[in-house]
């Protein structure tokens, strides 16, 4: 059964909430770990963790969505991430930025899975570019290791994170528009 027909077309607010959440949560990544060393990795993984958190909270509210696990599995990679960054904010400039890269990239082959589970729904390249760029700033960053910067890979990932965002409320407007669409 299509996913409109299940009526998770009604639930486009919790996606674009979502997104809201993402995009707010990269935007305190990229500006205040420039602060100092330690809030670089305390707040990318607070903001990753409460990021992921809300992508499960919102994700159990379409369990019957096509892409219900994928999305399930971009919220449990940024918790787990993110704690484990949290929990170490001093375990030195290379290993967070190896932990964020390993992280991004876990999260962006969840985001390009989703991407595919639910590619005839409106939105699904954007979450697909979502992944792609996490790969990529993952990429970037072991290219570039050890990083010279602390506050880089913090500020990376927080950038990933409103892609993400941007995704999710480009999915909220798709679905939205569904609603107002008659039935095929």
């Amino acid at each position: 059964m299509h996913d409109d027909q299940l009526g998770l077309d009604t639930r486009w607010v919790g996606f674009l909430l979502l997104g809201i959440v993402l995009m707010i949560c990269g935007g305190a990544a990229v500006w205040l770990p420039s602060k100092s060393t330690v809030a670089t990795s305390t707040v990318l993984g607070a903001v990753l963790a409460i990021a992921g958190a809300v992508t499960i909270v919102q994700t159990f509210q379409v369990k019957e969505w096509a892409g219900f696990v994928w999305q399930l599995l971009c919220g449990a990679a940024e918790v787990v991430g993110g704690l484990l960054i949290w929990l170490n904010p001093i375990k030195g400039a290379a290993a967070i930025t190896l932990l964020v890269a390993i992280v991004l990239v876990a999260q962006g082959l969840a985001q390009l899975g989703l991407a595919f589970k639910i590619r005839p729904q409106r939105g699904w390249g954007w979450l697909g570019l979502a992944g792609l760029a996490c790969i990529a700033i993952s990429a970037m960053l072991v290219l570039r290791f050890p990083f010279p910067n602390v506050s880089a890979p913090g500020a990376m990932a927080g950038v990933a994170l409103i892609l993400a965002g941007i995704a999710y409320m480009i999915l909220a407007v798709g679905r939205l528009k569904a609603r107002s669409e008659p039935p095929s």
